[in-house]
């Protein structure tokens, strides 16, 4: 799957998971202003909680077990 994910736009996975349609490709650009580049507003929401589970998620370390 890591194959795929490269080979897809931040666009389409945005869209594939959230059912969120986006204007950009810049992930630091839509993470510091959401509503700039989206159509619905509760979609910004929902973005910033994507964001704030890559960061949670960033935030743990996994050993090689899987142990955090």
């Amino acid at each position: 799957m890591a194959d795929k994910s490269k080979n897809m736009s931040i666009k389409n996975m945005i869209k594939t998971l959230l059912d969120i349609e986006v204007d950009t490709e810049d992930i630091s650009k839509l993470r510091e202003n959401p509503k700039e580049y989206i159509a619905k507003e509760e979609d910004a929401e929902k973005l910033k909680d994507l964001f704030l589970l890559m960061d949670l998620a960033e935030d743990q370390e996994v050993d090689e077990d899987g142990n955090y």
